[in-house]
């Protein structure tokens, strides 16, 4: 058995074991030794190419009666068995608004066609070949399994030909390699910038009556991930401990976890809102007879609006919430009421502390106080009735009649500002507590 012998034997010393076991040495003891054993050690009247040209000729030529159309399903049995194997090796692409993500995959596939087995002791000693192998029919000299992409936006007929080697015994090992690029739902979005992906590639059966019993050859293997080995200048990295492969059903469901470098986005959006957005709250501290003040808040409301405007060209349209999102539209909401507030001054100053004054030199609201107490000496009797008229009026008064009718002044304006400015940094400080705190549940 071969068992009993030695463990890395070269060439000459299994020549030497060989001869010790059989005297007369001839080249047939040999040969059926190097057969029993798979050793590659005697030389052989055939060489390695007649041997698998005949194999070719013998199984695939004119009196073949072999399909490429029919599955080989061994004798007795419903269905055949096929492992698959997927490697992953680079991420090509993400593109979040199309919903996509392109993978380099290395695509392992191995299973026994009956067809195709031949001894080699009638051939020369070979004990595999290579056939041309591909989902094509037209392409291929041998049977395929079905096996394609089920959520895929190309597909595995898309990978480049290769050949599939074939052992004497039936086995047939397929391997491919290439970009695949699959449809993603990408679970985890709601945190961008600081979310990890999620995009299942789902591979099954394309026959509308699949008679292969696909399996797993071992876990998801990943190349290329190691810290010299990965791609640098790359938004998004695999994360390998929270990717897996998963057998469901006659499914075979790789999910694929991608971590964002968020560094990027802290830099050209979280920070720059933030911090426009307190700098709104600086147009409290400018007197409204600066007259920059309304300039000034506007200019750094739109900063952020351009902000929110960079923001939605890199994320899709949806209806669930994204923590960016929140952030951007309550950073606006806060610059839109600062703004708000000093338009409020403006009107407050110019109408009510400061009013417009005549070419008489008089105010419009001294002129109007000369003209009703006018109107009260040449008409001593309606002077009653007017007042009643005013009380009842003023009962009906809504609330910013009132805030009109109050007496504004400089002083007054500036304590209004100076609790603005203690208040909306305030509130604008806790709205960012309670979003940074709520990302790892958002």
């Amino acid at each position: 058995p071969e068992e009993m012998l030695p463990k890395n034997l070269t060439c000459a010393e299994l020549a030497d074991i060989f001869s010790s076991a059989f005297p007369d040495g001839s080249d047939k003891m040999c040969y059926d030794a190097v057969i029993e054993f798979h050793y590659e050690c005697c030389e052989f009247e055939t060489s390695t190419i007649q041997c698998e040209q005949a194999v070719h000729s013998s199984l695939l030529g004119d009196d073949s009666d072999y399909s490429v159309d029919v599955e080989p399903v061994p004798r007795n049995q419903e269905q055949l068995d096929a492992s698959v194997q997927i490697d992953y090796y680079a991420l090509t692409n993400i593109d979040i608004v199309a919903g996509t993500a392109e993978l380099f995959l290395g695509v392992w596939m191995t299973w026994n066609d009956e067809r195709l087995r031949w001894d080699p002791k009638e051939f020369g000693g070979c004990f595999h070949t290579q056939f041309r192998a591909s989902i094509d029919p037209e392409l291929t000299n041998i049977w395929v399994p079905p096996f394609d992409l089920l959520n895929r936006e190309t597909s595995l007929q898309d990978l480049p030909e290769a050949y599939g080697t074939v052992t004497s015994v039936g086995d047939v090992f397929w391997s491919r390699f290439g970009s695949v690029k699959a449809l993603c739902f990408f679970d985890g979005l709601e945190k961008f910038p600081y979310d990890e992906l999620t995009c299942s590639f789902t591979f099954t059966s394309t026959s509308a009556y699949p008679r292969i019993n696909y399996s797993l050859l071992g876990n998801l293997t990943f190349f290329g991930t190691s810290e010299h080995e990965i791609r640098k200048y790359q938004e998004f990295a695999v994360v390998p401990e929270k990717s897996s492969i998963e057998l469901e059903g006659n499914f075979i469901v790789t999910t694929f976890t991608f971590k964002r470098a968020s560094r990027y986005y802290n830099l050209k959006i979280v920070i720059p809102t933030i911090f426009f957005t307190i700098l709104t709250f600086g147009t409290f501290l400018l007197d409204q007879r600066v007259g920059e003040r309304l300039g000034f808040g506007v200019s750094v409301l739109l900063v952020i609006v351009a902000q929110a405007i960079l923001t939605s060209d890199i994320l899709p349209v949806t209806e669930e919430r994204l923590w960016i999102n929140v952030l951007t539209q309550g950073s606006q909401y806060f610059s839109i009421i600062a703004v708000a507030e000093s338009l409020l001054v403006a009107y407050l100053h110019y109408i009510k502390v400061d009013p417009i004054v005549g070419k008489e030199g008089i105010s419009s609201r001294e002129r109007n106080d000369e003209e009703q107490a006018s109107l009260v000496e040449d008409n001593p009797e309606e002077a009653p009735h007017e007042e009643k008229d005013s009380e009842s009026t003023n009962d009906k008064e809504s609330l910013l009649s009132r805030i009109n009718n109050f007496h504004w002044t400089v002083e007054k304006i500036q304590v209004l500002d100076f609790w603005c400015f203690i208040l909306f940094p305030s509130f604008y400080g806790l709205f960012l507590i309670i979003l940074f705190t709520s990302l790892r549940n958002f």
